[in-house]
């Protein structure tokens, strides 16, 4: 078998690597899958004892790697004869940052509780061994908020997750962790959840990309829960290219996710751009612009929208009238289904024969006390009483006919105005400062209830005044917006690039594809990305 020689004379710089970079300069020979996986590993120990953002390496990762480049030696031995260029699997040596909710045969998998921290499974979830089967390696797990509860990134065995865009705030959540790794450049692609923000929250507040799938496109089998009704899982990148590649290779069909069954997944899919595009400005979801940091949210969405506006071939932009019946507000408090099936499926996954664990219930983690307190939303209280808050109160049923019906009012709404995609900021404030115990603001829930692909990415400001009802967003004085740079909040001491703001679009169900087409030629016209300044 051959072995790999990297070339020294040409340099490589894992700064901000891509999956496409990465595939070429393994086949170039100037590096290979131990050396990155090294650089990778050292970063994680500069960077992750301040940042709090991975609570387990992966002690094999390195052999895996050295295995991969085996596997590349000997592809390129049979190929050089013939003067072609070998073929790689889709994730090929790629490293990967996992929420510490999907299970691994090869790792423990807390979900950031005491309680779990010894939980082991015979086997690894559909998804992890989807991307196994497509070459990649497994880096590390990462921290999250407690049972994936709310949006601060908290957790009894990992801490704080800080932003490293300002280390006195939080990193946004529950899919914190696997968001400042990737912001950080700890490995090059990662996965979350998303029950009601938890994918995109913290893509919004650490400038990357993260990607809400239709419910259905991948399989929750072994991932562990908060709801049937709401969890999806899905990718999170620093390019929406590459969390293309990654969505393909978790998502597909699954016996043991009901959800993946749906016949719709067959239809034909389009990776093309439409001709048309109409944005449906879902003015509702926009800051009331009371505040500075409303007014600066309201500044850099609507600023992207107007570049976006100027490149050919031209969007249409349709202002949505006012909607009660979707006010986030109104919809936790009359659809939200957390606190009617979360102790359910729990106990579910605790119980399942694949795990071993010593506490079978939540109720047993409750007793126990070892959990983060401080992290625990009303949600983990109210599904521990029972009564009210269970699958079978008339409540409960009752919020599943507002699911219903708030999908069929979405549905109308991009049929009646010929929609694309919906298009709001992910969050009408900046993300929480450290010591808050909840994330305010944040407007992932419409996609979380209906079912629908969304995607968050990094917003624009480049200070030019909006043309589209500005008048009805922001404050038109120019003042102070010589601050703000490409979808970032002003500088301030603390954040010398100011606070990300994300960007966010709700497409069409199974639609998936043209909705990440159209997130990437957007991304390649705001270029909003900027890597944190780190110590």
């Amino acid at each position: 078998m051959g072995s790999i020689k990297t070339n020294p004379d040409v340099p490589f710089a894992l700064h901000e690597l891509t999956i496409p970079q990465y595939h070429s300069v393994l086949i170039q020979r100037r590096t290979t899958c131990v050396a990155t996986i090294t650089a990778y590993i050292t970063r994680i120990h500069q960077y992750n004892s301040t940042l709090k953002a991975i609570l387990t390496v992966n002690p094999n990762a390195l052999h895996e790697a050295y295995q991969k480049d085996q596997e590349l030696a000997s592809c390129v031995d049979n190929t050089d004869k013939d003067n072609s260029k070998p073929t790689l699997r889709p994730l090929h040596g790629v490293p990967v940052i996992l929420k510490d909710t999907y299970t691994t045969a090869f790792l423990p998998t807390t979900s950031g509780v005491q309680a779990l921290r010894t939980l082991t499974t015979d086997t690894s979830c559909t998804v992890v061994q989807n991307l196994l089967d497509k070459g990649a390696i497994i880096l590390a797990k990462s921290n999250l908020h407690e049972f994936s509860l709310e949006g601060i990134t908290l957790s009894s065995l990992g801490g704080q997750t800080l932003n490293p865009y300002d280390l006195t705030r939080t990193p946004g959540g529950s899919s914190g962790g696997t968001a400042v790794a990737l912001a950080t450049n700890m490995g090059l692609v990662g996965c979350g959840g998303d029950t009601m923000n938890s994918l995109r929250s913290p893509a919004s507040a650490c400038a990357v990309v993260g990607f809400r799938p239709t419910r259905g496109q991948v399989s929750r089998q072994g991932i562990v829960p908060v709801t049937e009704t709401q969890d999806v899982a899905g990718p999170m990148g620093r390019t929406v290219g590459d969390v293309r590649i990654l969505f393909e290779a978790m998502r597909g069909e699954d016996t043991g996710d009901p959800a993946t069954l749906n016949p719709r997944r067959h239809q034909s899919v389009s990776h093309m751009r439409a001709s048309k595009i109409k944005l449906g400005v879902l003015k509702d979801y926009f800051s009331d612009g009371t505040t500075s940091e409303g007014l600066t949210i309201n500044k850099v969405i609507c600023d992207a929208l107007a570049r976006l506006g100027t490149n050919p071939p031209s969007i249409d932009l349709v202002e949505i009238p006012h909607l009660p019946d979707w006010d986030v507000s109104h919809l936790r408090n009359t659809a939200d289904t957390q606190a009617y099936e979360f102790r359910t499926v729990l106990d579910a996954f605790l119980n399942a024969q694949t795990v071993t664990t010593p506490h079978q219930s939540l109720a047993a983690i409750a007793a126990s006390g070892q959990y983060n307190a401080q992290a625990m939303t009303a949600v983990f209280a109210q599904t521990l009483q029972g009564g009210e808050f269970t699958p079978t109160s008339p409540e409960y049923h009752s919020r599943l006919e507002r699911i219903e019906s708030l999908k069929a009012s979405v549905e109308r709404c991009f049929q009646e105005h010929g929609l694309s995609a919906l298009v709001y900021p992910h969050q009408r404030q900046l993300v929480a400062s450290v010591g808050c115990t909840v994330q305010p603001g944040r407007n992932g829930i419409l996609a979380a209830l209906t079912g629908r692909p969304a995607i968050c990415f990094p917003g624009m400001w480049n200070h030019t005044q909006c043309a589209f009802v500005a008048h009805t967003w922001i404050d038109p004085r120019p003042s102070s917006a010589h601050l703000f740079t490409a979808g970032f909040s002003p500088e301030t001491p603390s954040a010398p690039l100011g606070i990300p703001i994300g960007i966010e679009l709700m497409g069409q169900p199974w639609k998936d594809q043209e909705l990440l087409v159209l997130a990437q030629e957007f991304e390649s016209v705001l270029a909003a990305r900027k890597p944190p300044i780190l110590p």
